[in-house]
């Protein structure tokens, strides 16, 4: 019997993608049709996959990586977080910044995401 992906599997797939400059290939697979975003507890525009999408699209269009790395991850049933420290350049501004990343899950699939 094949076992189906975990949350946790899943979610090494979206910090992978990150890593690796995939964010909107990851974010078309992982995240749910009715996922919600929010940064620092505003969810304007962040309501619905097109609307996340435009914004990830509008991130992944403006900024250059050139570091990702993941210092934690917790997972807790249909709940998930983890810290990444990111080295990018956005514009033509040079950004180093930490944050952590909440998620809650809905059939294997990212329904609420806070980014602090």
């Amino acid at each position: 019997k094949i076992m189906s992906p975990s949350i946790r599997d899943n979610l090494n797939e979206i910090i992978k993608g990150i890593k690796e400059n995939r964010i909107l290939d990851v974010f078309e697979k992982y995240y749910h049709a009715d996922v919600v975003m929010y940064e620092k507890g505003d969810s304007t525009n962040r309501v619905g996959k097109e609307a996340n999408y435009k914004s990830e699209k509008n991130f992944v269009d403006n900024a250059k990586i050139h570091e990702a790395k993941v210092t934690k991850i917790l997972v807790d049933g249909n709940n998930t977080a983890y810290e990444m420290s990111m080295d990018f350049t956005y514009g033509e501004h040079n950004i180093k910044k930490t944050q952590w990343a909440l998620q809650e899950w809905k059939d294997g699939l990212v329904i609420k995401e806070e980014f602090y």
